[in-house]
């Protein structure tokens, strides 16, 4: 994840360590810290008296509720186990406007497949025919799982505003209803998948989402890196080259090109983006 600008820092660094003492952790220190994009979010290692190495993440928000606050604990509680992804150990909420959510994940040992949510060099050997295999296997056992009311990945609004950020969406007058909506990571981006053994990461945001969303989202995010992208292509053909897929892959490259105006990761990603979709209206 990108750094947040320095002034958003101390206050959520403060409020990390206000956590870590609330849960009784012990801490390791600020240079281990992770600063999440827009300064939202801070996380670290830590250890617990009972379970040992942990993550500890804290979130701000204006107040309590909504699908990003209750995205990880309602996981926890309606996910199966068979979807590779950390435990939910404990959680500890406080403030008045902003408030703050401190939630204690199970240590995951292997290491992300990026530092970054796009791709800034070829795949690691290890994800190997066997992992692609795993990831299908998950995402395919995570479309069987309901969805509690209420939790969708877009609004009707975002989606009707694709045209302002690709205009040539608008003008070849794509359809833009979403025909199937299946239960989703809705934030498949490779800094959220680990090596082997594969588990996916942050859960916030999950939801039911365009069919073929997540495939997308991974493809979208590899296209600075052409090998990989083919590879994504390749795997998840069968839910991408259809028109379900085209209109996911639409709505990420739209997501990318108007996050490309607030921070740097999304500005580099956003070309590629663009040229992207043009690609799929010139098909």
């Amino acid at each position: 994840m990108a750094t947040p600008p320095t002034e958003a820092r101390p206050h959520m660094i403060e409020a990390w360590y206000e956590a870590a003492t609330a849960l009784g952790l012990d801490v390791q220190g600020e240079d281990d810290l992770r600063h999440g994009v827009g300064g939202r979010t801070v996380s670290g290692p830590v250890v617990h008296p009972d379970e040992g190495r942990a993550w500890l993440r804290v979130m701000s928000a204006p107040a309590p509720g909504g699908r990003l606050w209750e995205g990880n604990p309602s996981a926890e509680r309606l996910l199966p186990p068979y979807i590779p992804r950390p435990r939910l150990l404990a959680e500890h909420t406080w403030g008045q406007g902003p408030v703050f959510q401190a939630l204690l994940f199970s240590f995951v040992e292997a290491s992300p497949v990026s530092a970054t949510a796009d791709l800034r060099a070829p795949l690691s050997p290890s994800v190997d025919a066997g992992w692609w295999e795993e990831l299908r296997t998950t995402l395919h056992r995570l479309g069987q799982v309901p969805v509690p009311e209420g939790r969708r990945s877009h609004t009707p609004g975002f989606l009707e505003r694709i045209p302002t950020h690709l205009p040539e969406v608008g003008e070849a007058g794509v359809g833009l209803d979403v025909g199937t909506w299946v239960t989703s990571h809705a934030d498949l981006h490779w800094a959220n998948l680990t090596h082997h053994p594969l588990v996916l990461m942050d859960w916030e945001g999950w939801a039911a989402a365009p069919a073929g969303y997540d495939a997308a989202v991974l493809h979208a995010y590899a296209l600075a890196e052409p090998g990989a992208a083919a590879v994504v292509r390749e795997v998840f053909a069968d839910v991408l080259d259809t028109e379900e897929g085209r209109l996911a892959h639409l709505i990420i490259c739209a997501e990318i090109v108007q996050a490309g105006e607030r921070d740097p990761l999304h500005r580099r990603l956003a070309p590629y983006a663009r040229r992207f979709a043009l690609s799929l209206l010139a098909d």
